[in-house]
């Protein structure tokens, strides 16, 4: 026996380097696969090719799946086309596509010339449709029975289709024109009569999505109905394939760090950090960084508007930055709580008072807090200012809390009006719109409070 923490890519390479054959099939069958392509990716490409003529068809193509593009990639191009057929042929539809989508259209073309014809039409149907939809995401390998379908059967269409399927624990019945009628799980097939039929013990309360949905609202359907399985049907309601739980899995982590990469003001990049090139990752942050530093434009020129006044009372340009940076967090707070709002509570235009009231309500406890423990702090460890200029900065700090919070809460529920993405008016834009007011806020304090014309 041997577990995990013994294997390692030297391992691996003195099996294969001895052509132990026996003891690399015994590796791969016994230990967990993903764990496994860890090690398969550090080998050279010799050896990675050496161990898929070696193992069986089934495992190979587990492990292609979990392979780095690059490496997939490599190992195409040495492929013959009968190799690539049976890799094919040891693939779910879904994870096809997914290898597609990130290759160069020349190895998409050598794939395609190796296709069977029923491959090749599997592969194109599901290229088809929209990228980020439930039909791109969706998987053409499923297990399908008829409503007049005895339980005997059944199991035998099960026996027949599920060695092929993603998933035999939901299987899906459809009519004579192909149409979704009902679903039924495996449990209830097991534990049924062999002459009992379909339609008496089918689900007929179905919840499914359509091809062109969004990835996004696939993701959510799963959520509400805590599901793993989700069948995917056209505009006329005729089944088409499958979503499942590990795809939208993918979706969400893919969604929430798009989301992440536009509230930190970054244009959104496809692809890990580490295999992102330099110039890819600069191009998705400069957009921003050049908006951001022209916006400051006017934050400056309010500042400039206000200089004879601040050299009267020097002390006002201490705080500057504090108010502008509480105004700025503040802000971002607001907002990525009603984006997360958006996403998972689902709120809507309709939802603009209820969100205004709740903010103000925050807004007033926080500001309240920060104007008090700032006067305190001023008065204790700043004794030399003026009470009038203390008085002034926590002002300026609870009205800049209680606009800043306002316009975080509303601006992604105005771009959410308008379809515009939520996140998108997060960091960059709030922090803009709330450094201006802050600063303006500010000096209309000092100029009323301290009296300096």
């Amino acid at each position: 026996m041997i577990d995990m923490e013994q294997c390692s890519v030297e391992l691996l390479k003195e099996h294969i380097s001895n052509r132990s054959i026996k003891e690399l099939r015994y590796l791969f069958d016994e230990l967990n696969i993903i764990d496994m392509t860890e090690l398969v990716a550090e080998l050279t490409l010799e050896e990675i090719l050496f161990l898929f003529k070696t193992l069986k068809k089934d495992v190979t193509a587990q492990i292609f799946t979990y392979l780095p593009n690059d490496v997939k990639e490599n190992i195409i191009q040495t492929f013959t086309g009968g190799e690539i057929t049976a890799m094919l042929d040891n693939l779910y539809s879904d994870d096809i596509v997914d290898f597609l989508e990130e290759m160069p259209a020349n190895v998409v073309r050598h794939v395609l010339l190796a296709a069977t014809k029923e491959q090749r039409d599997e592969i194109n149907l599901l290229l088809s449709y929209p990228e980020s939809s439930a039909g791109s995401l969706m998987s053409l390998d499923f297990v399908e029975l008829e409503a007049n379908d005895t339980i005997a059967k059944a199991l035998k269409k099960i026996k027949k289709q599920g060695r092929r399927a993603e998933t035999i624990s939901v299987c899906y019945v459809i009519d004579d024109h192909r149409k979704l009628v009902g679903t039924i799980s495996l449990r209830e097939i097991l534990f049924a009569k062999d002459d009992d039929i379909i339609s008496d013990l089918m689900d007929i309360d179905m919840i499914f999505v359509e091809t062109h949905d969004d990835q996004e609202e696939v993701a959510k359907v799963f959520s509400r109905y805590d599901t793993t399985v989700i069948p995917v049907v056209n505009d006329e309601q005729r089944l088409i394939g499958i979503v499942t739980a590990d795809d939208i899995i993918d979706v969400v982590q893919e969604e929430v760090t798009e989301d992440i990469q536009k509230m930190a003001a970054i244009t959104p990049v496809e692809g890990s950090y580490l295999e992102s090139s330099v110039f890819t990752i600069s191009k998705s942050r400069i957009t921003w960084l050049l908006v951001l530093m022209v916006s400051a434009t006017f934050t400056g020129n309010i500042i400039a508007g206000f200089e004879d006044r601040l050299s009267l009372v020097p002390a006002l340009a201490y705080f500057i930055p504090m108010i502008m940076s509480a105004g700025g967090n503040a802000g971002s707070q607001a907002s990525t709580m009603v984006i997360r709002g958006i996403a998972v509570d689902q709120l809507t235009g309709k939802d603009y008072l209820r969100v205004m009231i709740k903010e103000l309500e925050v807004a007033f406890l926080s500001g309240s807090v920060l104007f008090i423990a700032n006067l305190l702090r001023l008065i204790v460890f700043v004794p030399g200012t003026n009470i009038r200029v203390d008085l002034v900065v926590s002002a300026t700090l609870f009205l800049t809390v209680m606009v800043a919070k306002l316009v975080g809460g509303l601006l992604p529920l105005i771009a959410k009006t308008f379809k515009q993405d939520p996140a998108a008016m997060a960091a960059p834009v709030i922090t803009t719109i709330v450094d201006a007011v802050a600063l303006m806020i500010y000096f209309g304090l000092a100029v009323t409070i301290l009296g300096i014309i």
